[in-house]
């Protein structure tokens, strides 16, 4: 085997699955460990697409699915009411001074004065908690951004595929590196890196042009299309020699190859 040849079956696909998982692992792991504080605009998305934040009540059990409450949206958002002030209870009139004058005889005994009374206010009912306004802060995991991402893209299911999308980066990282089920996770990467250049990149290069890019433009375009490459050539080729798979396949072959007959 000549250099090259060595070099293109050990050492560029060893250095093409270092850059992906360099590349899919850190982002996967932000996305599924890390929590975001959305605000504004974008919780009140999340909310009407049923993601329920981590400090907001807990649901039913028959609800959460995926990390997500469903139903939210159905139900109009309040912000929570102020609470009433008490009545006011009618202060007690001082009784008149006693006068030192005996009574006639004859006369009738002055009735003794009335004990003034209060009327019990009506104890407030205890009323349900409210829920916080559709625009208040919301923290949840930050894979919610590729949700708000394929949801601005008008794509069904924006929950579930940004569920997906974080799995393939945090394990087809992890599996990239190790060489393991490699043209799978190529795959996957690759058309995970297809759309996100479809829904980030390719706006800004058709807007601007290709000639006219900026510098941030520019490196946002260029990192999409080399891991895309990276990817497709990762299921294309193969891992290479340094890898689980070819020790894997390559002892499951030469257990299973017929003994040769003298």
């Amino acid at each position: 085997m000549t250099p090259s040849q060595f070099a293109a079956t050990n050492i560029l696909p060893l250095l093409a699955r270092l850059v992906l998982c360099l590349a899919f692992l850190p982002q996967g792991w932000n996305n599924l460990m890390r929590d975001v504080e959305y605000t504004g605009p974008e919780a009140r998305r999340l909310r009407e697409l049923g993601v329920r934040g981590i400090t907001d009540p807990d649901p039913a059990k028959s609800d959460v699915a995926l990390g997500a409450v469903r139903g939210w949206a159905s139900e109009p958002w309040q912000s929570p009411p102020e609470p009433s002030a008490a009545p006011a209870t009618d202060a007690p009139q001082p009784a008149e001074p006693a006068t030192n004058s005996a009574p006639s005889p004859g006369a009738a005994a002055p009735a003794a004065p009335a004990t003034p009374t209060t009327v019990p206010s009506a104890t407030p009912s205890a009323a349900a908690p409210a829920r916080a306004s559709a625009f208040a802060p919301l923290t949840q995991r930050g894979l919610y951004t590729l949700a708000l991402l394929v949801d601005r893209a008008s794509i069904p299911f924006p929950v579930e595929l940004a569920w997906g999308a974080a799995a393939v980066q945090l394990v087809g990282g992890v599996c990239a590196l190790l060489g393991m089920f490699t043209r799978v996770w190529g795959l996957l990467m690759s058309v995970m890196l297809a759309g996100l250049f479809v829904m980030t990149a390719l706006p800004g290069l058709k807007s601007s042009g290709p000639f006219a890019m900026g510098a941030d433009l520019s490196n946002l375009v260029f990192a999409q299309l080399g891991l895309f490459v990276l990817a497709l050539g990762l299921f294309l080729i193969g891992p290479g020699a340094m890898s689980l798979d070819r020790a894997i396949f390559r002892r499951s072959r030469r257990s299973g190859a017929k003994p040769k007959q003298a």
